[in-house]
């Protein structure tokens, strides 16, 4: 009689399978990132009101591609009143960059310029990179510790066009860090990036404001 061979090589394939997810989840351990926050200004604002505008993240030690997404998040939470830089250069006069820190002459030509009233600037850093995203195992010599770690910072504040101020003010400081002794056998690690532990705290404010985000009828 004809036995059909294909359940059982089915069965062996998701067998190992398993096996193989087991092995991987033994010897990965995950570390999510922590982060430290520090608030200034207003903490509820209304983003029902006004134009708003948004500027290219002011970047250090990342490559500059994060203003899409950028732009995408605080969408989320402000709508079609969120005009990219992009958007406004076809019809207004704006400058090419915009800095991070705006004191009352640029914030009053950036009104006059662009006839919008809010503008939210973006500051990205990297502080440490020494964790790649898959880290193989370290050892130790005559019982140091040694540690490693994945830290970044971002940096949003929001100006008041027609009143030329800063309203509000939100850093996030996140890292993650690796400890490694000789007397822990350490497994393959996987880690954020810093450029990971920073688009992370960019969700990170964005979602800070929108808990604290004005109704209409407050």
């Amino acid at each position: 009689m004809y036995l059909n061979s294909k359940p059982h090589k089915m069965k062996q394939t998701l067998t190992s399978i398993s096996l193989l997810l087991f092995l991987i989840f033994y010897v990965v351990s995950c570390t999510a990132p922590k982060f430290t926050f520090e608030h200034g200004g207003l903490s509820e604002i209304d983003f029902n009101q006004g134009k708003w505008i948004l500027n290219r993240p002011i970047t250090f030690g990342i490559d500059d591609d994060q203003y899409e997404y950028v732009l995408k998040e605080w969408k989320s939470l402000i709508g079609d009143s969120l005009y990219s830089l992009y958007d406004l250069r076809q019809n207004s006069l704006i400058s090419e960059k915009i800095k991070f820190e705006l004191d009352d002459k640029d914030l009053e030509n950036i009104g006059l310029g662009t006839d919008c009233d809010y503008i939210i600037t973006t500051k990205i850093e990297i502080l440490n990179e020494e964790l790649s995203a898959l880290s193989p195992p370290r050892t130790t010599i005559d019982g140091a510790t040694t540690i490693r770690s994945n830290e970044a910072t971002v940096h949003v504040q929001i100006y008041d066009l027609k009143d030329k101020n800063l309203i509000s003010s939100q850093k996030a400081i996140g890292s993650i860090g690796e400890v490694a002794r000789n007397d822990v056998k350490n497994g393959i690690s996987m880690a954020l990036t810093s450029k990971g532990i920073a688009i992370n705290g960019i969700d990170e404010i964005i979602n800070y404001y929108k808990k604290n985000k004005k109704s209409r009828h407050d």
